[in-house]
């Protein structure tokens, strides 16, 4: 298994939805700018940052987390049932 970086994560997972980066900044109220330089690993997010991208995302924030192999295709939430 391989960890990623938070960097890694949220770009795969913006990627996963869709988006761009500027229709994230929307979404979750970070500027633009912020997840610019969060995803080239040039600014640290907080924890309030990171709650925030996620919920726009529509994972959770253990998703930024997960090794690379436990992640699940589309975003699919763990326990969720149909």
């Amino acid at each position: 298994m391989q960890q990623r970086t938070i960097a890694e994560a949220l770009k795969h997972w913006r990627e996963v939805r869709g988006i761009s980066q500027r229709d994230l900044a929307d979404r979750s109220g970070v500027g633009y700018a912020s997840i610019a330089r969060i995803e080239t690993r040039r600014q640290d997010p907080t924890v309030g940052i990171l709650t925030r991208l996620a919920e726009a995302l529509e994972i959770r924030l253990a998703d930024l987390f997960e090794e690379t192999d436990r992640r699940r295709p589309k975003g699919r939430r763990a326990g969720r049932k149909k």
